[in-house]
């Protein structure tokens, strides 16, 4: 298998792990409303901070995967 299919490969795990942090992270936030946590709690924001900085990466892998899939479908 060539180098460019592999990371095409290795990037498609790292999004479904990502994925997974960031359905955890969105549910620990969920989860802390249902509680009563009120929004301008430390605990709170900072949760929110993790998920943003979190959902950001995620983002950025995911552009970077599909122009990789791109590149790979028209050669």
């Amino acid at each position: 298998m060539d180098a460019r299919n592999e990371l095409l490969l290795l990037s498609a795990a790292r999004l479904y792990s990502l994925g997974l942090d960031l359905e955890a992270r969105r549910e620990s936030l969920r989860q802390m409303v249902e509680r009563g946590v009120p929004y301008s709690a430390e605990e709170l924001r900072a949760a929110l901070w993790q998920f943003k900085e979190l959902e950001a990466q995620w983002k950025e892998m995911e552009r970077q995967h599909l122009t990789l899939r791109e590149e790979l479908m028209n050669e």
